[in-house]
């Protein structure tokens, strides 16, 4: 797998030395409540993970901005479908405007490479930053059932969500870095 950068985010391979630093922001409360599995992840397990990333299904990418790692982003490709899934954990980008330069950066690259027709989201109902988050990247969400809210977006919504918010992702063109 290739690194790319968008919106001045490095995605890149999960390399051994960011392994440690991923574990740790997964494995905060305020990360790992609002994830699929919530339960503590030990260095082992961190570890076995790393070592299956080669094997596995989905792309696993560290998310790096001005050369410091901020996060972790994964996609997994289905039929005509992406699903994707990510995470800012550096606090200083917490909340900050660089998880819609992530989010807008993975979904343009996850329809550039494959022939896919809607990437989709996951997220836990009570999770209302999430869910607005989702949406101002032009997710519509499709059904809730268990706790969890199912979003779908196409190129079209995400290009709609992407000229809302054209003048702030400009400053984050990657021409200007």
């Amino acid at each position: 797998m290739n690194s790319f950068s968008r919106y001045q985010i490095l995605f890149r391979p999960v390399v051994k030395e960011d392994i440690e630093q991923l574990r740790l922001w997964r494995n905060r409360e305020d990360i790992r409540s609002v994830m699929a599995s919530d339960s503590v992840v030990s260095e082992e397990q961190q570890s076995v993970w790393f070592a299956s990333l080669s094997s596995s299904s989905k792309v696993h990418f560290s998310l790096s901005f001005r050369g410091e790692l901020i996060g972790y982003a994964n996609v997994t490709f289905k039929d005509n479908l992406a699903e994707t899934g990510l995470y800012i954990g550096h606090d200083k980008y917490r909340g900050t405007f660089l998880s819609f330069c992530v989010g807008f950066g993975l979904s343009e690259w996850c329809f550039e490479q494959s022939n896919i027709e809607e990437i989709k989201a996951t997220v836990l109902s009570t999770n209302e930053a999430a869910l607005r988050y989702n949406e101002s990247l032009g997710y519509q969400k499709k059904k809730e059932e268990g706790g969890w809210v199912y979003l779908t977006k196409s190129l079209t919504e995400l290009e709609g969500a992407k000229l809302k918010l054209s003048s702030l992702l400009e400053r984050f063109n990657d021409q200007k870095s």
